[in-house]
């Protein structure tokens, strides 16, 4: 039953992610570590295709091991904060009671991605270069 639980919850961050991907104003990474860290609570082997994608499996891998964030990751999530926070304010000059809720919560996710620590460069491949 646990493992069924965890599997329908990676099922549904993965599908976040995938819409993520294509709006630019919805995460995807964090939905993709969610998904990782359920399938890795199942026992299930298809944590390995994520954490091996070729496009997230490396900030998959940093946030996991390090809870680090890189800066320009910080840079993109922020941008899309920012963007989402302007396409609320109508709702929230209209609707207050919805839009100031998700304003905050906006706030919070922001803090949160300025507070992670940037990676330690000896543990952060450098596509192209080999370090000594």
């Amino acid at each position: 039953m646990k493992r069924w639980f965890y599997r329908a919850g990676a099922a549904l961050f993965v599908m976040l992610g995938i819409i993520g991907a294509i709006l630019p104003v919805m995460p995807t990474t964090i939905f993709l570590i969610l998904a990782v860290v359920c399938l890795m609570r199942a026992g299930d082997h298809r944590a390995r295709l994520l954490l091996d994608h070729p496009r997230f499996g490396a900030p998959i891998r940093l946030f996991l091991e390090q809870g680090a964030i890189t800066r320009r990751g910080k840079f993109a999530a922020l941008g899309g904060i920012s963007l989402g926070a302007a396409a609320l304010v109508p709702v929230t000059l209209s609707l207050p009671w919805i839009g100031a809720p998700a304003m905050l919560v906006m706030a919070g996710v922001a803090t949160f991605i300025i507070t992670r620590p940037e990676p330690l460069l000896a543990r952060v491949p450098v596509q192209g270069r080999h370090r000594p």
